[in-house]
């Protein structure tokens, strides 16, 4: 069989089949809030690679290329744990899983890394759409990670790929070491993210007077502004972040009970906007700014 022949007669169409599924995991992610540490990567097998995986008879062929599990393949890497489950679930209620395995990387004994592997393939309804028509029964591998879980990967892939010598005790404990503190970041970045989210979701619903006693950031400036003006302030999340910032780093106001002090019932609220009110605080914040540097001059 003409491999090498049949490699370049395939390899546009499975890019663009790569790119395609790309995408729609991509859109997936996106839909639901799903973080990455970084972008999506895939690509197609090296030829190189896949002839001496035949040669040494590492894979079996009967009769094409395109019964290779892995000849385009995609990585995700997240960035907490607790996605990866979730991923998992999103994929395999959305495609068809072929093959799904855990699985144990060990380049030396007592140590190594944990990666999800599926192997996918798109749905038959899915072909009735233009940009699927061509892509029926290609397969393809999806690897899913963590952060701590791809830097051992790729560390290890390059401390070890290509040597079968013994490696020596020693270094054997080393990486084991390493190997443990790279899971233990994994559950300490999860518990910071859990007790982060259960201290925004306490802002959102705590009285009033309890948030008075905590530091400015974004939930508490929004509450702030909210009940200030009576729920006229509407901004999303990402324009909130940056108003708070701003109010924190020019007017150096650090304590929701200082901005609370400055902005309570001093704007009229009948009839305007939000727009109008956030230029009525920030008029106020202004004079406060203005009247503080005033008494910071010393006397002449």
């Amino acid at each position: 069989m003409d491999y090498k022949s049949e490699y370049e007669e395939i390899k546009e169409e499975y890019i663009d089949f790569l790119n395609e599924f790309k995408s729609t995991i991509k859109s997936y992610l996106k839909s639901n809030n799903i973080s990455t540490a970084f972008e999506i990567s895939g690509r197609l097998k090296a030829y190189e690679s896949i002839r001496k995986k035949i040669d040494s008879n590492v894979v079996e062929l009967k009769r094409s290329l395109t019964e290779l599990h892995d000849l385009v393949g995609l990585r995700i890497v997240l960035l907490f744990p607790e996605f990866k489950d979730k991923v998992v679930e999103i994929l395999s209620s959305n495609l068809i899983v072929i093959k799904d395995s855990q699985i144990r990387s060990q380049p030396v004994d007592k140590f190594g890394y944990s990666s999800i592997h599926l192997i996918l393939k798109i749905k038959e309804n899915w072909t009735s759409a233009p940009q699927w028509e061509k892509h029926k029964n290609k397969i393809i591998e999806v690897q899913i990670r963590t952060l701590s879980e791809h830097i051992w990967a790729e560390t290890s892939h390059f401390l070890f790929y290509k040597r079968d010598e013994n490696i020596p005790d020693i270094l054997n404990r080393d990486l084991s070491r390493v190997a443990a503190l790279l899971e233990i970041v994994d559950e300490k970045l999860q518990n910071i993210k859990i007790k982060l989210e259960k201290h925004f979701d306490y802002i959102s619903t705590a009285p009033y007077s309890e948030i008075l006693k905590l530091d400015l950031n974004a939930e508490t400036f929004r509450r702030v502004m909210e009940k200030n003006s009576n729920k006229i302030y509407r901004l999303d999340d990402f324009q909130n972040q940056i108003l708070s910032s701003k109010i924190e780093k020019d007017y150096n106001i650090l304590n929701v009970n200082v901005l609370e002090e400055l902005i309570v019932g001093k704007i009229e609220l009948n009839g305007i906007d939000s727009k109008y009110y956030i230029d009525e605080v920030i008029n106020l914040l202004e004079n406060y700014k203005t009247e503080s540097l005033r008494n910071a001059k010393p006397n002449p």
